[in-house]
C-alpha cells in the first residue's frame, strides 16, 4: 500500500513490550482486525491515534513514521587567490596545492644593492582551496619575499560573508591574516613589514 513503515514498526514494538494484537487493540481502544491491518500495510492507524501509540511504545513520532532527517553538514572552505612569482617560489612543490588560473610574463623593476635593476619575471594567479594554505606557500617561498592575497568564504560553493580572515600577506617568516575593514591590525601589520625589511618606507604609505 505505501513504503511507509509504520505497520512494521507497531509490530516490532508490539513484540518488544510482549503484547498480543488483541492486547494491543484493547488499550488503545480498536479492533484485533485494525491491528492486523497496520501491522500487514493494509491501513495506518486514525491520525488522532498517533500519539497515544507513539507514547505507549515510548517513542517519538518520527521513529513511529521511520523518519530521520538526511541533512549533510554544510562545508566552509576558504578559496585562496595569490599572484605569485615563480622567481620567489623556492619549492615548486607548491603547485601540487592549487590550480594556476592565469599566467604571465612582466618586466619588474628592483633593487640590487643601490642599484636599480629590471627584470623579467612569470607571474601566476594561484587558486587553492587547501586548508591552511597561506602556511603551506610559507615553507616554499625563497627568504625576503613578501606575497599577497585575498580570499573568499564558500559554502557548498557558494560565496559567503562572515567574520573569517579575507586577506592575507606571507613571507618566509610569517604569516599575516586579517580582515580588510580592521585598519588597526593593518597598521602594525605594515609597520611590522617594514621593520622586516619585506617592504620600504615609501612603499608602506
Amino acid at each position: 500500500m505505501s513504503n511507509i513503515k509504520m505497520g512494521d514498526i507497531i509490530k516490532s514494538k508490539r513484540r518488544e513490550r510482549d503484547l498480543t494484537q488483541e492486547e494491543l487493540a484493547n488499550m488503545l481502544g480498536v479492533t484485533k482486525a485494525a491491528v492486523s491491518k497496520w501491522e500487514n500495510r493494509e491501513s495506518f492507524p486514525d491520525i488522532s491515534l498517533l500519539p497515544r501509540i507513539a507514547q505507549l511504545f515510548h517513542i517519538t513520532m518520527d521513529e513511529l513514521f521511520d523518519y530521520t532527517l538526511e541533512c549533510k553538514p554544510v562545508k566552509i572552505v576558504n578559496q585562496y587567490n595569490f599572484g605569485l612569482c615563480l622567481n620567489d617560489i623556492e619549492d615548486m612543490s607548491i603547485l601540487d596545492h592549487g590550480t594556476i588560473k592565469e599566467c604571465k610574463v612582466v618586466k619588474n623593476r628592483g633593487l640590487r644593492g643601490d642599484e636599480i635593476v629590471e627584470r623579467w619575471e612569470v607571474r601566476v594567479q594561484f587558486m587553492s582551496t587547501e586548508e591552511g594554505f597561506p602556511y603551506i606557500l610559507q615553507k616554499c617561498l625563497k627568504p625576503n619575499v613578501l606575497c599577497d592575497a585575498y580570499s573568499v568564504r564558500l559554502a557548498d560553493g557558494k560565496i559567503f560573508d562572515d567574520d573569517k580572515p579575507n586577506k592575507h600577506f606571507v613571507c618566509k617568516e610569517k604569516v599575516w591574516e586579517y580582515r580588510n575593514t580592521n585598519l588597526k591590525y593593518l597598521r602594525a601589520m605594515i609597520k611590522e613589514q617594514v621593520e622586516m625589511g619585506l617592504i620600504s618606507e615609501e612603499d608602506a604609505w
